[in-house]
């Protein structure tokens, strides 16, 4: 053990000797973004598609720019308010942002100019709101937290701080003041619309105010309809962000369920073999590749071959046959916020839920993935009537977690075993009626290609407490990318007509002396016969030529 301690620290003394060579040689090569002139500022500015004010490089003295002027290096500082990573942001792949050194343990804070100290951090999710804050000469320091992440190694750098003020996307920021102390964090809430700092500052509306009146967190246990009438109206006024995130490779599901929600419990359901780690596979990687940080949970196939799975359908294309390109699409998959529990088979509830909360809390979970919870619960030697109680146990553990940390939920189960011909309800998944009830969306793929000649396979939502829609969700299964994503639809071929009318519309000379309207009617009248006739024309003397060849 203590040989094991010994490695890691020297290995933490090398990659802090390397972080600071390397640090050395950004700072050695590039200049500080304050010794600019107002000039290259505006145009720095103006590349980057930041909001400038004549104070801006003053607030941003910390930052580093490049010779070419396009690429900026913020650097990340801890507790001791010394550097330990840095965030770089190259011209045109603003979201691309790369994080070396220890960025886990640092963020990024700057200061107003000439604003007196105060006790007081404000949190916003971009540089965008730094800038229109420290515009404002908002009091205390301004902390970006990129993609609203807050790990727990970087919670030190806030301690000193007798007053947070949060000021982003609800949910998020919920998540993050839990992890900072609710008793000292303030929310802003969202005024007609606008959640983020930038667009309250483009409908010219006073930041300091909105600061200064922001609220503290309500009682857990304890709450009246005025707490919650600011909550009741950011819904209404934010109702499309509500809604959840959206599929973009499954427009159809996102019509009937509104998006993903924060807080649900989703139980997806379908015969053996009909492709549900396959197609709940995809619907994770959509969500995760709009930021939705996501923990699967594979008791039934390996992670490994998961893994595989999604990355096919990252990639569109078999990768059997485009391994050159292997490297590439991994670099790109290994990006995005998915993790994975190491267990494989029969785990102990308790266990499971340990591991889970602690990936809550360490890498910022919004949706958890059980796959499958037969598998987990295992068969055991037990009766029926005991397993049923298991797994309700288990449906009831994960109710719990999505609504006490809010956070979406799947669980993948199977069905009873039923006749072929009849299609599968939410009374059909095995078990109690537990799941069904608890669930706030069931899903059902309905597989009818063997026992129907012109049988198809589509998902059908059955229960939806969100917006009570129900419908189904063709599902076409592309074997090359392993895809359900929706085709797009085929445009019709042009009508031959309708292009020599626009023909004739487009060469057609109007006459200018015709100012009576009566003489307008009767010329457009004329148009559209020789119109006719000219297309009828042109027609027949195509059909002759062909009659001739």
């Amino acid at each position: 053990m203590e040989a094991s301690i010994k490695d890691y620290i020297q290995k933490l003394q090398q990659d802090n000797q390397l972080f600071e060579k390397d640090w050395q040689d950004i700072l050695d090569k590039t200049t500080s973004l304050s010794k600019t002139t107002e000039k290259e500022a505006l145009e720095i500015f103006r590349l980057f598609e930041f909001p400038y004010h004549p104070e801006a490089c003053k607030v941003l003295s910390d930052v580093r720019i490049s010779t070419e002027h396009n690429i900026l290096y913020f650097p990340l500082k801890n507790a001791s308010d010394k550097v330990i990573g840095y965030r770089k942001i190259e011209a045109g792949k603003e979201e691309e942002a790369e994080s070396h050194g220890h960025h886990t343990a640092g963020l990024f804070w700057c200061k107003a100019h000439k604003v007196g100290h105060n006790a007081q951090a404000v949190l916003v999710p971009s540089i965008h709101d730094v800038l229109h804050l420290a515009a404002h000469k908002i009091p205390g320091s301004l902390v970006w937290l990129n993609n609203c992440s807050l790990p727990p190694v970087v919670l030190p750098t806030l301690e000193g701080y007798q007053k947070l003020c949060l000021w982003g996307d609800w949910d998020n920021m919920r998540a993050v003041a839990e992890k900072l102390g609710e008793e000292r964090c303030r929310f802003v809430r969202p005024t007609d619309g606008l959640v983020t700092a930038s667009e309250t500052a483009a409908a010219n509306i006073s930041l300091k105010a909105l600061v200064s009146e922001a609220k503290p967190a309500a009682h857990r246990s304890i709450t009246t309809f005025s707490a919650l009438r600011d909550d009741v109206y950011a819904e209404l006024t934010n109702i499309d962000k509500v809604r959840g995130v959206k599929w973009r490779r499954f427009p159809a599901l996102t019509r009937l369920l509104g998006g993903h929600r924060r807080g649900e419990l989703t139980v997806l359901t379908g015969p053996t073999g009909c492709g549900k780690t396959t197609l709940c596979a995809e619907m994770s990687l959509d969500l995760a590749q709009q930021g939705v940080n996501t923990l699967w949970g594979s008791f039934e196939i390996r992670n490994s071959r998961l893994a595989r799975t999604m990355l096919q359908q990252f990639a569109g294309v078999p990768l059997e046959h485009n391994l050159h390109d292997f490297h590439k699409y991994a670099d790109d998959f290994q990006k995005l916020p998915i993790y994975y529990l190491a267990f494989h088979g029969q785990q102990p509830i308790k266990v499971v839920m340990e591991a889970v909360e602690h990936a809550r809390y360490m890498h910022d979970i919004a949706h958890v993935v059980v796959d499958n919870v037969q598998f987990m619960l295992g068969v055991g030697e037990e009766r029926d009537g005991d397993r049923y109680l298991r797994q309700d146990a288990v449906v009831a553990a994960f109710r719990t977690f999505a609504t006490a940390r809010h956070c979406h939920v799947t669980l993948v189960m199977h069905p009873r075993k039923e006749r072929e011909s009849e299609d599968l309800s939410t009374s059909s998944i095995f078990g109690s009626a537990k799941a069904s009830q608890e669930a706030d969306n069931v899903l059902i793929i309905q597989d009818k290609r063997l026992t129907a000649v012109r049988g198809k396979k589509y998902l059908q939502v059955a229960k939806n407490r969100y917006s009570g829609d129900l419908g189904i969700v063709p599902l076409d299964f592309e074997k090359d990318s392993l895809s359900y994503q929706s085709k797009k639809k085929k445009t019709k071929p042009d009508d031959p007509d309708k292009l020599l009318d626009q023909c004739f519309e487009e060469y057609s000379i109007d006459d200018q002396n015709a100012s009576d309207p009566t003489i307008k009617r009767n010329m457009q009248s004329v148009k559209s016969r020789n119109k006719n006739e000219n297309a009828t024309s042109y027609l027949s003397d195509i059909l002759n030529s062909n009659r001739t060849r």
